[in-house]
């Protein structure tokens, strides 16, 4: 039971590492500055500039994300960034590049791969490009990949 328990924990971490590196690219929509329709047709402001100590304070926060199956309540479960690169170009929309990982009902996850609206009482109403990682212990696991 050990093993397989070891097992899972490192097949979560191994594919949401390949998700968050096949999401690189189209994570660059969520950089620009311009507004993107939302699911429900509607256009919110998109991330200009989001550093990762703002987000890790939101880490256990409740969020509204807006999918197929209508608004539903999410919680930001963990913030991952990988250690601090001196090289990183300083043009980039932020100094350091992190992973906002969010669960939910499994039923009411949406299916990723796609640009949503996510609302927080006091970040307002952002799009966000959210990815959908595998399902654990009955919640959807989305994450946004902030580079």
């Amino acid at each position: 039971m050990e093993t397989t328990s070891r097992s899972s924990r490192r097949a979560f971490v191994l594919g949401g590492t390949a998700a968050a590196a096949c999401m690189g690219p189209l994570a660059a929509a969520q950089l620009t500055r311009t507004s993107l329709a939302t699911s429900g047709g509607t256009t919110a402001p998109t991330v200009t500039r989001s550093e990762v100590a703002e987000w890790e304070s939101l880490v256990g926060a409740s969020f509204l994300i807006g999918g197929e199956a209508g608004k539903a309540v999410a919680k930001l479960a963990a913030i991952a960034r990988p250690a601090f690169d001196p090289a990183r170009p300083a043009e980039l929309a932020r100094l350091q590049p992190f992973t906002a990982w969010f669960e939910m009902d499994v039923r009411l996850a949406p299916t990723g791969q796609r640009t949503y609206a996510v609302t927080h009482p006091t970040k307002g109403v952002i799009n966000l490009f959210l990815g959908r990682g595998a399902d654990r212990r009955g919640k959807g696991i989305l994450l946004a990949l902030f580079n």
